[in-house]
């Protein structure tokens, strides 16, 4: 093959990879099919044609798939559905499972915020100041009875009675949204109550 010929087939390969990275795949199969019309059996081409011609058929979605994505807007649903009637705490499980795995929804992802900016409101109604102590009132062989879950049971671990919310939080590495919302579940069920903290200074009881 002449020098002219093999210097076009080089820039036709190139055009072909710079149309593919920018995402023309149409204008990259045209340059290396140009490429296969001097040269028939240029590997290179033919592998380039074959990976293009893979990308630009839409791949089509699997069963599992298509029943992950009914389940998700089944949960977005049913959600939509307890936030209008006020249960907000159901609300927030159902609109975390309708985006996980999911591409970006801007609609779901600002209703999840708006619901735990409320709920973040309602939790520190109940709970109080961050300044205020935890402190666990039921008796400790009790404890074995609830079935907690897991971020529950560490924060439960750490309540001594004498360390306020806003350094628990810290201590257990839990957002703030995290850890008031489980301590008024602690609460609710009758585990935990609030206590201002102790005045530096004053005499104890």
């Amino acid at each position: 093959m002449s020098e002219d010929r093999s210097e076009e087939i080089a820039a036709l390969l190139q055009e072909g990879l710079d149309a593919y990275g920018e995402d023309d795949v149409g204008r990259a199969i045209g340059a290396w099919r140009k490429v296969l019309a001097i040269d028939p059996s240029h590997a290179e081409a033919l592998d380039f044609i074959q990976t293009a011609d893979r990308r630009s058929v839409p791949r089509e979605e699997t069963a599992p798939e298509r029943r992950t994505e009914r389940a998700r807007d089944d949960a977005w649903a049913e959600a939509r559905r307890q936030i209008a009637a006020g249960e907000l705490e159901e609300a927030l499980e159902l609109l975390s499972r309708s985006i996980e795995g999911a591409s970006f929804s801007l609609e779901r992802e600002a209703t999840i915020e708006l619901v735990r900016s409320t709920l973040f409101c309602d939790y520190r109604t109940t709970v109080g100041d961050l300044a205020s102590v935890p402190v666990v009132i039921a008796d400790p062989s009790e404890l074995t009875q609830y079935n907690l879950p897991a971020n529950a049971g560490f924060l439960l671990s750490l309540l001594d009675g004498v360390t306020d919310l806003e350094s628990l939080v810290t201590v257990s590495g839990m957002d703030t949204f995290e850890a008031l919302r489980t301590t008024r579940k602690l609460i609710d069920v009758g585990l935990v109550e609030m206590q201002a903290p102790a005045i530096e200074g004053a005499p104890l009881e």
